[in-house]
This record gives structure tokens, sequence and C-alpha cells, in this order.
């Protein structure tokens, strides 16, 4: 179970900073320009709403049901 969930957490960050960077292309700049807060948190929230969605498909339980 806990491989399960450091998996989920690793593909949630990991997704959400790919999505982030490519989010931050589309718009005409780079990461370094839009800066480490907003970078950090828009990656921050887009890997909370992607863990939430794995927790259910990989039935980690994290979230009570």
């Amino acid at each position: 179970m806990l491989v399960k969930r450091i998996l989920l957490a690793v593909i949630s960050i990991a997704v959400g900073a790919a999505v982030t960077t490519a989010i931050t292309f589309a718009i005409g700049t780079t990461p370094a320009v839009y800066g480490f807060g907003y970078f950090f948190f828009t990656t921050l929230c887009l890997a909370i709403a992607l863990g939430i969605w794995l927790d259910k498909f990989m039935n980690t339980e994290l979230l009570p049901k």
C-alpha cells in the first residue's frame, strides 16, 4: 500500500510540473520568468487535483470514502 501511495505522489507531482511547464510555454514565457512561487503553487494545485483523481483509480484509500 505504501508503494502505491508513493507512486501516486510521484506521478501527481511529475505530471503537475509537466503541465505547468507546458502552460508557461503556451502563454509565451518560461518557468524562470513565471517565477518560482507561482510555478510551485501552480504545480501543487494541479498535483493535488490529479492526486484526488488517481486515488480513486489506484485504490490507495488516502481519502475517506
